[in-house]
């Protein structure tokens, strides 16, 4: 194509690089006579209507991101059938040039690169646009005055919250991005959103720091396993002298539920800078007042203390630059600030703290005359006010408790991180019935109309045997990392694991068709995960579900009196769903006729014959769920659930 003219106006000078659907030019525009970035789609994808629709999407989304760190978008077009995109020409080098012949950056040098990162995300996720594929060669650092200017590039498999049902179906069920820096929820196709672009973010800062990537294998299968189940090594035990709050930042920022991860750009690296900052320094101060004396008096006041660095001061003249200082130092743990000052009063910018600093607290300043303003403050959550003018005992104490009080909210921080910890061992259900009921928990129970669901991993036994111990908890845990998500999304409630099996509760309204449905969505991401995963991956052994509906008994179980007791639920109903699973084969969702009878308005079934549940019992018939019925349900027109299983299990 060298020497070829694009649209009768841009020449082709030189190819310099290429990205998953097309090769990348340096041109010259030669109407308005200026260097470009010529992307032009490769011969193999033009015949295809969805890379087109793809690589228009791509023009179209990043022509709507105006931000000096997003490639900007010149032209779109297609020349003789053949669709390109005309881009601003970058000078620099990409991201992964610079680890490859680095290694690694230092804690600052990434945090440069993630403040301009983070901008670029934030403007995308607020257009409602996640790129899907963020990696170290689609991170730009571009020479320019009087430094270098982060650019992200290739948004070829950008994803919309505009899109169609139709276009999302067509990404749906695919891997989709670069292996190394996906997220758990990429790997199981999942509708993605900012969150996952974030993950990508934490596996590009993991690298920076360490110089290796936090899930490694030898194979594709092996890498996705990795990734939805495997623990990575703490950082400061890859790099000496690294800051042990590093360990702590990556536990968030590459936490396998997106729930715990960072929810936003901003909060990334505010915690990443924190960490930086945070190295057992003096306790930070921010004061905020327009009043040219009240630095100087602040230092005179505390001149002792700023000598020892047991204080550090820092300063603003409005509320506007106070919140600038608040993101530049994330562990500020006291703000004083004035009510009345320009830009931006002390009460505006009260309200907007906690979106920054979630831990500092907040003194408000005023006169005497202004009580009104003071009482305000207090209801919209300052911790405490001084007068004007400032007594420097009352100062004293006041700061002095504050520092107290932040740090015990520190404190109950990590111990609800200990606690989501604990959390992970225990029953969803006894955590929600001990906030109901208390220590009346331990005798408490009721029978209740529920579904029970049983999914087993098929002939899992063998694996334990040619495995080694770890080996095999961890393929197990990797099949189930697929299939509880499926089954909390629809709102059950898993009761325990026994084994290679786990047992889920579905309980109020509508609690057999959302079972039904969880177990549909299950099989379909088991199937779709062995698919991308590959053959000897340990997806492809298959799942057997059986399935039952009516009353259960539900309580605690075991011995108060040794102090081991376990809430769960008991009955004809959790035995039928249990050998119901034995029974059945990998693939197929067994259920009884009852269950067949209150749900085939919604859902298709095909009798499977008689079977035995038990050994010595005669056979029942049982009917495989084949599929929902794809017709829409109409409000008022569920079955009625609460029926009774009829098949006895002793």
């Amino acid at each position: 194509m060298l020497n070829r003219t694009i649209a009768r106006k841009y020449a082709l000078r030189r190819e310099i690089g290429r990205g998953g659907m097309g090769v990348i030019w340096e041109a010259f525009d030669q109407v308005l006579r200026r260097p470009v970035a010529l992307k032009v789609m490769t011969p193999e994808h033009v015949s295809s209507d969805s890379a087109r629709r793809r690589f228009e999407r791509e023009a179209m989304a990043i022509a709507r991101l105006q931000n000096e760190h997003i490639i900007q978008i010149h032209d779109y077009g297609i020349d003789e059938d053949c669709p390109y995109i005309v881009m601003e020409l970058l000078e620099g080098e990409d991201l992964e040039a610079r680890l490859t012949r680095e290694r690694q950056l230092s804690p600052s040098a990434t945090l440069a690169l993630l403040r301009q990162i983070a901008i670029g995300l934030q403007v995308a996720s607020s257009a409602g646009i996640i790129h899907r594929d963020l990696k170290p060669a689609n991170v730009f650092l571009a020479r320019k005055e009087p430094g270098e200017c982060v650019k992200l590039l290739d948004f070829g498999v950008v994803w919309t919250v505009f899109e169609s049902d139709e276009e999302q179906q067509g990404s749906f069920g695919r891997v989709v991005g670069t292996p190394s820096y996906i997220s758990p929820e990429q790997v199981r196709a999942v509708v993605p959103d900012h969150l996952s672009d974030l993950w990508s973010l934490g596996v590009i800062t993991y690298r920076a720091l360490t110089g290796r990537l936090p899930f490694a294998a030898s194979g594709i299968g092996e890498l996705l396993i990795s990734i939805c189940t495997d623990p990575f090594p703490a950082p400061s035990s890859l790099v000496p002298g690294l800051l042990p709050g590093f360990d702590r930042f990556f536990e968030r920022a590459l936490a396998k539920d997106p729930a715990q991860r960072f929810q936003s750009a901003a909060d990334f690296v505010a915690a990443f800078a924190a960490v930086i900052e945070a190295s057992g320094g003096p306790t930070k101060i921010l004061i905020a007042d327009d009043e040219p004396d009240v630095a100087l008096m602040m230092k005179l006041l505390f001149r002792q203390k700023i000598r020892d660095r047991i204080y550090e001061f820092i300063f603003a003249d409005n509320g506007e630059n106070a919140l600038d200082e608040l993101r530049r130092h994330p562990d500020i743990d006291v703000v004083v600030t004035d009510i009345n000052m320009p830009v931006m009063d002390g009460l505006t910018f009260l309200g907007r703290v906690p979106e920054v600093s979630p831990f500092a607290r907040t003194v408000m300043m005023s006169a005497y005359g202004d009580m009104g303003n003071i009482r305000s403050a207090m209801n919209q959550g300052a911790f405490d006010f001084l007068l004007k003018p400032i007594q420097r005992g009352d100062l004293e104490a006041t700061i002095d408790k504050t520092i107290k009080h932040v740090a015990e909210l520190r404190r109950n921080a990590r111990s609800d991180e200990e606690n989501k910890i604990l959390r992970q061992f225990t029953s969803a259900a006894l955590i929600e019935r001990i906030r109901e009921m208390g220590p009346a928990i331990a005798l408490a129970s009721e029978a209740v109309m529920a579904t029970v669901a049983f999914i087993d991993i098929f002939q899992f036994t063998p694996v334990t045997r040619e495995r080694l111990p770890g080996e095999a908890m961890r393929l197990l845990r990797a099949n189930f990392e697929v299939i509880v998500p499926e089954l909390v999304a629809k709102g059950g409630v898993v009761d325990k694991f026994l084994g290679d099996a786990v047992m889920t509760v579905f309980q109020g309204p509508d609690h057999l068709s959302r079972a039904l449905s969880a177990c549909v969505a299950v099989r379909a991401q088991m199937g779709a995960v062995a698919r991308r995963a590959g053959e000897g991956s340990p997806y492809t052994q298959g799942i057997c579900i059986g399935l039952s509906t009516g009353q259960v008994l539900s309580g605690s179980v075991g011995s108060q009196a040794y102090g081991r007791l376990d809430y769960t639920v008991l009955g004809e109903v959790v035995n039928a769903a249990a050998h119901l699973a034995r029974a059945s084969q990998p693939g197929e969702i067994l259920v009884e006729a009852t269950v067949r009878e209150a749900a085939q308005q919604l859902f298709d079934f095909e009798e499977v014959g008689a079977r035995s549940l038990l050994p010595g019992a005669p056979p029942v018939s049982v009917f495989n769920l084949v599929k929902r019925t794809p017709v829409d349900v109409i409000a008022g027109c569920e079955p009625t659930v609460g029926v009774h299983s009829t098949t006895t299990m002793r």
